[in-house]
Order: C-alpha cells, then structure tokens, then sequence
C-alpha cells in the first residue's frame, strides 16, 4: 500500500500536479482565490496563470514568490519554471491574456462606428466601443476589477515595469481612439484631447479599482460593480467632458497667437 502511494504521488508530479494528499489548503483569506478551487480540471498553465493574477492583485508583485504560487495553483515549482520561465514571463502573459481580447474586441467596435439615423452620436460609439471592453468580460465578471487591481498593486511596487507593460499592451490601441477623437473634434486643440482622454482614463480606472466608494457615499443606491450600469453613467459623462468648451484662460493665448500670426502676415 505505502509503494503504491509513492508511486501515485510521483506520477502527479511528473504531470505538474500535486495529488490531493499534497496539495496545498485554498487561501482562505482571499475571496478572489477561492475562484482557483472551482476549476480543477483545468490545464496547468492556466491554473497557474489564474492563481498568479489572483494573488497579484491580492499581494502584489515583489514580494510574492513562485513557490507560493505554485502551493496556491496545486502545482510543482518544475511546471511553473517549464510553461514560464520566469516570474516576469508570467506576468507578461496574464497582461497577454487580458489585454489581447479586450483590445481586439475595442478595434472592432470602433470598426462599426458610423453616422447613422437611429444611433447615438458618433463621439459616444467612439467612447463606448472604449469603455465597454473594459468593463465587460463575457464569462469572468470580477476578471476586469482583478486586472485593474493587479495593474495598481503593480504601478505602486514596481513603476518602471508597469509603465513598460501599460506601454506596450496598451498604447497602439489608444493611440487609434485618441485619431478617432480627433476626427470627430477637430476644433479641439491637441494638448486638451490628451487632457480629457486622461480624465476618461482616470474615471474608467477608478471605476473599477474602488466601486465601493460610491456606493457607501450614496447608501448603495449607486452600484459601480454593475457595468451596463455604469456605462450608462460614464459615456455620457465622458462625452459631455470632450464636447466642454475650453476654458478662457486656455482659450485666451490661441487668440492672441492668432492675431499675432495675423500682425506678422500685414
């Protein structure tokens, strides 16, 4: 009998798992990590790719070692070394995991804006084919608010990776909505597009990082953690900040540059 345990529990880590009798106990303390014990059938890569995301968000990044990851996901420091490599590699591959989809799905999106009768203004396609792959993701609903926790644990501890990772993952797909603002508000200066997809950025952010503020402020009549929700709130907010006139002070020196442009002509 005691050979036959041996040998079962050798073959499971030959595998890249740890038997039942080995693995470790659920991370009780967590809410999100329960979520790793609901899919024990899944692939070793992905359980492992879940459970890190997990504990990011949770823990952080630099303090948290592969050992502990491994003993959270059930499986041996060998396989987590053999699918990644690195602690970094893996980290590249959640941000590979999220963003790819989300930005696929916010290029089609914007593919489909149009001036049409019957839909709503082009600014708000344009906002809401930004928006809403954000905050929604079919078959995960707490995936989205994980992601941007783990984002802020990481921009606090390790700025520098964060910033090339954002970069990276995100700036081509934002570079393509800001040509788009800009095609549809022409008349809006450069510097003030840039200052007013921050303010989107930042509303987006916030909304996912810490939906229970608003809803302690308002007694739970406001509910952030409900997407569809909270879309209808923030594309017209957002839109109503990028059709804002400018104000006069920064209106002021386009004027005068104008009319010195104007003196130098004569």
């Amino acid at each position: 009998m005691k050979k036959s345990a041996r040998k079962s529990t050798s073959q499971d880590r030959s595998n890249g798992t740890i038997s039942s009798r080995r693995r470790a106990p659920s991370l009780r303390k967590s809410g999100d990590v329960a979520f790793i014990r609901q899919t024990p059938g899944s692939e070793t890569p992905e359980r492992i790719l879940v459970t890190a995301e997990l504990m990011f968000a949770e823990r952080g990044y630099g303090a948290l070692s592969l050992r502990a990851i491994t003993r959270a996901a059930g499986v041996n420091l060998a396989a987590i070394h053999y699918h990644f490599g690195s602690k970094e590699e893996l980290l590249e591959r959640i941000f590979e995991r999220r963003c790819g989809p989300m930005n696929q799905e916010r290029l089609r999106r914007l593919r489909e804006c149009r001036e049409q009768p019957g839909r709503p203004p082009l600014l708000s396609q344009i906002l809401d084919a930004y928006l809403r792959p954000s905050l929604i993701w079919p078959g995960e609903p707490d995936a989205a608010r994980r992601f941007i926790r783990l984002r802020a644990m990481l921009s606090q501890e390790q700025e520098a990776l964060a910033r090339d990772l954002i970069s990276r993952h995100f700036n081509d797909v934002s570079r393509t909505f800001v040509a788009a603002l800009r095609d549809v508000l022409p008349d809006l200066p450069d510097v003030e597009l840039y200052w007013r997809f921050q303010l989107l950025l930042s509303a987006l952010y916030y909304t996912l990082s810490n939906p229970g503020r608003i809803a302690i402020l308002s007694e739970g009549r406001c509910d952030p953690s409900d997407p569809d929700l909270a879309l209808e709130h923030l594309v017209p907010l957002c839109a109503a900040v990028f059709l804002a006139p400018l104000s006069s002070a920064r209106a002021r020196p386009r004027r005068m540059a104008k009319r010195s442009e104007t003196a130098e002509a004569h």
